[in-house]
């Protein structure tokens, strides 16, 4: 059995085979997928998928680059009404993210956006998944004043050994997809995180593994078994086994139905 933590199947790129690839995920062993929101757009689209695929699961969020198109007051109301669908195993995707070099005003916002998500996730008893990139300092500057247990997973995960430790000491997993297949960096920080700590995600459409790049642009649920394949040649071990415990990760975490 495999979960795919982290997809994106509503992304238009799945619009004209969304069933055949859901059908090519339950061929590789995928039995459970979680359909990860970026803002209000998507919530009800991916109630819809939810109850009409047994083995999908919903997460609702609202994305840090999506922060300026926001109504901060109304789309948290409206996410604490969604997160109550009985399909609903998460907040996320939610974070920071200071790739484009957002200005000070925009970091202000992502930080007001995340931390009020965080309440909501708290709250409602629900884990996080959260998205950083390029902002793991004042990230984990935010996660250490709330000086509280939380619950989730650091979604494909791209800083320091250091960073990796102390987010688990938090509490939280990390989230490992398609780089992992090409970035020697990730792969040598994997090799020192022990495999309760971690989750395989596929970001699909995006974050391809190396494998299938030659083939395709787009990547789907059914790649994560490159994923698979990857951590067990770093940790020496089985493809079996690293399945097995990670998706005993994502059952624990998620608590699913």
């Amino acid at each position: 059995m495999i979960i795919d933590t982290h997809m994106h199947l509503l992304d238009s790129q799945f619009d004209i085979d969304r069933t055949t690839v859901i059908e090519r995920a339950k061929q590789v062993g995928i039995n459970k997928l979680i359909e990860v929101t970026c803002d209000a757009t998507y919530w009800q689209q991916a109630i819809t998928l939810a109850n009409k695929e047994h083995n999908i699961f919903v997460s609702f969020g609202i994305h840090p680059i999506n922060i300026l198109s926001i109504k901060l007051l109304n789309d948290s109301n409206q996410l604490i009404k969604v997160a109550k669908h009985k399909k609903c195993i998460a907040i996320g995707e939610i974070g920071l993210d200071y790739h484009n070099n957002p200005t000070y005003n925009e970091v202000t916002k992502q930080k007001e956006c995340f931390i009020k998500q965080l309440d909501i996730a708290l709250s409602l008893d629900k884990p996080v998944i959260i998205h950083c990139r390029k902002a793991y300092e004042d990230m984990l500057n935010i996660l250490l004043k709330y000086n509280l247990y939380f619950k989730g997973v650091i979604h494909c995960f791209s800083g320091t050994l250091q960073y990796a430790q102390e987010f688990i000491r938090l509490g939280f997993l990390l989230g490992v997809d398609g780089p992992i297949t090409y970035d020697v960096t990730r792969q040598k920080i994997i090799s020192q995180i022990n495999l309760n700590n971690i989750l395989v995600e596929t970001d699909s459409p995006y974050l391809i593994p190396y494998k299938y790049k030659n083939n395709t642009k787009r990547n789907e649920p059914c790649y994560i078994t490159a994923v698979i394949e990857q951590i067990a040649k770093i940790k020496n071990t089985s493809y079996n086994m690293v399945s097995k415990i990670t998706t005993s990760n994502a059952l624990k975490l998620f608590k699913f139905k």
